[in-house]
């Protein structure tokens, strides 16, 4: 009886001791759980900011989220994973993560290497194709200055692609060698199509002559002159401030020149292409020239001892002159961008010679004066020269030349004085046909009409 009766006693001593042994092994085992995910935590966070580490840098070196997305997908996924909730599945859970974590790293290293070849390798393909294409635009005669603006802009790339490192710097190279390809081609097909219509025109030139090569040569003459004379005038105005369509007129008078050394060719095709190049070019310089001018504008060219006055582009006055002449004696018109400083109506002219000189003259009242230089040339009526004397040939005269001013007939100078506002721009050249750099080699005064080296 007394053993029976004890053994619920003993089993309340039992059960309470036992479930203290298992829950502090159970206690023993979340413990050491929490210690090895902690661990294991901190070796994925190491390991997860390397790779983010690793993937800024790409980014700054010019890798594109397109570039990543190989790994930044993986990333995401990583990110989307939900870690177990229990202890003792988290270790192994960042084990897992830091091995992913460091094999994304690697996979990394490999990608930025196998687009960086392909970055390199494609920049060298493009720069070839750019050098490739500007040939092509210098073998069916491109103009010079597009040619060399061409050029200028591939050393930049060839420059650059000296130096680049990184695949953004790699492709920025392609990229500007590709707009160089382009714009080379685009020139290419440009004057491809401008020399065929130049060929049909020289046909045109050839039917309508009659094939008379002198009339041909002397037509492509003229042309070059003309078109010589219109960009001088445009280099000169553009020398105070810059000419709007100046670029424009520059490009058609390189390929001008180009075909000026043909056009008194023996061979009837040669000199028939060189005329019509000369006509195409001449009529697109003085287009560039009527499009570039202020409202108002004056042209006076000592060659042709002539004036033209042009409002919104239309010649509204034009007159035979007489100006002074340079060379000849040691007092002349001067040549230069200038513009009408003031006016007087009437002006007595006093002589700045003394009695006795050559260039003395006694006191002489003109009506209507509008002057373009500090040292007192203006356009002006001159009672003691007649009309019929005004022209070509006139500056040369000893009775009528003047010692710096132009010479008007009444009617045209009270015209000038009327319409000409003070500050309007006046071009006196030479007008002699000769290329620009010659003519622009003659300025003589700055564009407030004041003599060069004056100081």
């Amino acid at each position: 009886m007394t053993l029976l009766t004890s053994r619920p006693s003993i089993l309340k001593l039992v059960i309470p001791a036992v479930l203290v042994v298992l829950l502090a092994g159970v206690g023993g085992l979340v413990a050491l759980g929490n210690s090895s995910a902690g661990q294991a935590a901190s070796a994925y966070q190491r390991a997860r900011q390397s790779l983010d580490a690793d993937l800024r840098v790409a980014s700054q070196q010019g890798y594109t989220a397109q570039d990543l997305r190989p790994i930044t997908s993986q990333v995401a996924a990583m990110d989307s994973s939900k870690k177990p909730w229990f202890s003792l599945g988290q270790a192994g859970y960042y084990d897992r993560m830091a091995q992913e974590a460091s094999s994304l790293r690697q996979q990394l290293t490999s990608l930025e290497r196998r687009l960086l070849t392909q970055a390199q390798q494609d920049a060298n393909r493009q720069v070839a194709a750019a050098q490739a294409a500007i040939s092509q635009a210098q073998g069916v005669g491109a103009d010079d200055p597009d040619l060399q603006a061409l050029q200028q802009k591939l050393a930049a790339a060839k420059q650059a692609q000296s130096t680049a490192r990184t695949l953004g710097d790699f492709r920025s190279v392609a990229d500007q060698a590709r707009q160089v390809a382009s714009s080379a081609s685009s020139l290419a097909t440009q004057t491809q199509q401008e020399n065929q219509q130049i060929d049909q025109a020289a046909q045109q030139l050839i039917a309508q002559t009659s094939g008379n090569l002198s009339t041909i040569q002397q037509d492509g003459l003229q042309a070059l002159a003309n078109g010589r004379n219109d960009a001088s005038v445009v280099a000169y105005e553009n020398k105070p401030k810059p000419f709007k369509t100046y670029d424009d007129a520059m490009r058609a008078y390189s390929r001008l020149e180009k075909f000026a050394a043909n056009v008194r060719s023996a061979d009837l095709n040669q000199a028939a292409v060189a005329a019509a190049g000369l006509q195409r070019y001449a009529n697109q310089i003085h287009q560039d020239l009527i499009d570039g001018m202020p409202s108002q504008f004056v042209i006076v060219s000592f060659q042709a001892q002539h004036v033209w006055a042009y409002q919104n582009g239309q010649v509204v006055m034009d007159s035979p002159v007489t100006t002074g002449v340079r060379g000849v004696s040691d007092i002349g018109t001067d040549f230069g961008p200038m513009k009408v400083l003031r006016k007087s109506h009437p002006w007595t002219m006093h002589s700045p010679w003394p009695k006795g000189s050559p260039y003395w003259y006694p006191d002489t009242v003109v009506q209507w004066t509008v002057f373009f230089t500090n040292t007192g040339e203006a356009f002006h009526d001159a009672y003691w020269e007649p009309d019929s004397a005004l022209g070509p040939g006139s500056q040369y005269n000893p009775a009528y030349r003047s010692h710096g001013c132009i010479h008007l007939p009444l009617a045209k100078a009270q015209w000038m004085y009327e319409w000409a506002p003070i500050g309007m721009p006046v071009v006196v050249y030479p007008g002699d046909g000769s290329p620009v750099a010659n003519q622009l080699a003659q300025i003589t005064t700055n564009d407030q009409g004041v003599p060069l080296g004056t100081p």
